[in-house]
């Protein structure tokens, strides 16, 4: 019998299973790509300020879409620094779009986006990145 009056959950396919459902619960949802950036901003944050407590203890920090660019701009900045007020701002498009054509998978793209943060970290405390490891 073919008939539209059938309720979703009692409906059986060819096969006897029945509709489709997520195998995942909706608490387990990842978020977008712009949830998943933040998260890696944070997380590189939160490391370096349990690395580092006494200097990065009032360390702020902010993701942004991208820069503003002036007429005569020639490149385009991937994160920022303000130290009257200790943050570091983090621009997503310009480091998910913008020069590393060798990104291959999840690993290299948040390798990028950290090394971003400690850039941008090093120059707030006046340092270079690879000195953000060196804890001794």
């Amino acid at each position: 019998m073919v008939d539209g009056s059938r309720s979703r959950g009692s409906y059986r396919d060819r096969h006897g299973r029945g509709s489709r459902q997520l195998l995942l619960s909706p608490l387990f949802r990842t978020g977008s790509r712009n949830t998943s950036f933040a998260q890696i901003v944070n997380g590189a944050c939160e490391f370096l300020q349990s690395v580092y407590p006494d200097e990065l203890n009032n360390l702020k920090w902010q993701v942004r879409d991208a820069p503003k660019l002036g007429p005569d701009a020639v490149s385009v900045t991937r994160w920022s620094v303000r130290h009257e007020d200790m943050t570091i701002i983090i621009y997503r498009l310009p480091i998910e779009r913008l020069g590393h054509v060798r990104r291959s998978d999840a690993l290299h793209e948040r390798m990028h986006i950290e090394e971003c943060v400690f850039s941008a970290v090093a120059k707030l405390l006046g340092k270079e990145p690879w000195e953000l490891m060196d804890r001794d």
